[in-house]
């Protein structure tokens, strides 16, 4: 993440329309907007040139300014980080979602990484995983709290020429009842609105779930972890 004088110029950049499309804009202004000279807001567009947060091109009135999809991720950081800021600190993160069928790989993974998660987790996993689709915007918000909080990672390893990437996990329990973690792997084919569950026991058979039914996945602080 960049320093904060870069935030405040993507920032600047964004509300004058640059996430959306191409702005007219020239330094002498982006400077009165942020209270710099214009030699500083300057300095500031070509960093952000060069570390491809935006793209530029120059015009007989200044230049057009676009947000690259790296800087608006940037800005998307920042919201993310303002919003676990605005929290209360005693608020549970809790997900909503609804149960989905997978896409038939769970099982090879989770038992590729078993003996990995055993050493992680302290459990044996079910081979399968729970995928649960998160649709709605509490429960989005609520999984960017939880990416801010201290994961627990299994580590990656090669097997006959293949690699298999760290996975980044989250202990929860789903439905109030049954203690499970949200795994995250570097490499998937879920799209980012489905997560992926696992645990010591079949979830579906142990909750008698069924697709389309809804779940809760409340995320558990790794200090109360026992």
């Amino acid at each position: 993440m960049n320093a904060p004088d870069i935030w405040f110029t993507l920032y600047a950049l964004a509300k004058k329309g640059a996430i959306h499309r191409g702005v007219n804009l020239t330094t002498r202004e982006l400077g009165e907007t942020l209270n710099i000279s214009q030699q500083t807001a300057s300095r500031r567009i070509l960093f952000c040139f060069e570390q491809g947060l935006v793209s530029r091109s120059h015009t007989a009135n200044g230049m057009v300014i676009h947000l690259t999809e790296k800087g608006r991720k940037e800005l998307v950081q920042v919201s993310h980080g303002l919003e676990v800021a605005f929290a209360p600190p005693e608020d549970e993160i809790i997900i909503e979602g609804q149960v989905v069928e997978g896409l038939g790989e769970g099982a090879y993974y989770v038992d590729m990484y078993a003996s990995r998660i055993q050493e992680s987790m302290g459990f044996v996993p079910y081979s399968g995983t729970l995928n649960v689709r998160v649709t709605d915007d509490n429960s989005n918000k609520a999984i960017n709290r939880m990416k801010q909080t201290t994961p627990l990672i299994v580590k990656g390893f090669s097997h006959e020429s293949r690699t298999f990437g760290d996975v980044i996990c989250y202990r929860i329990k789903v439905n109030q009842a049954v203690e499970g973690v949200i795994v995250i792997a570097q490499r998937t084919h879920h799209s980012q609105n489905i997560l992926e569950v696992i645990a010591p026991i079949n979830l579906r058979k142990k909750l008698r779930l069924n697709r389309g039914d809804n779940v809760t996945l409340t995320v558990v602080p790794l200090h109360l972890v026992t």
